[in-house]
């Protein structure tokens, strides 16, 4: 499946100056090893991400609104990707393990 620019939230703004930094959310049915892949978001840039910003992933089944399967929390590497330079490139991600031992 292909990046739903609906499932693309800015979460909180940063401070002002040039210490900012912003933390978005990215709803995707898509595996992060292709979220993660430069240019998935392809409005990224347009839309105020900048690199050093925190991006939170979950994975959903098969519809944004469907159950999480995985979370991972990215930074963007990469901005004004792609070649309108409207994009961005997100890190590897380091996956939140799922524990629930009751």
């Amino acid at each position: 499946m292909a990046y739903e620019t609906n499932g693309f939230k800015l979460l909180t703004d940063g401070l002002s100056g040039a210490s900012t930094m912003k933390t978005w959310l990215l709803d995707s049915v898509d595996a992060i090893a292709t979220v993660n892949t430069s240019n998935y978001v392809g409005d990224g840039h347009a839309r105020g991400a900048r690199q050093g910003d925190i991006v939170i992933v979950r994975t959903r089944t098969t519809t944004l609104a469907g159950p999480v399967t995985a979370i991972h929390h990215c930074w963007v590497i990469d901005e004004k990707t792609g070649s309108d330079g409207r994009g961005i490139d997100l890190t590897d991600g380091l996956a939140i393990t799922a524990t629930d031992t009751d």
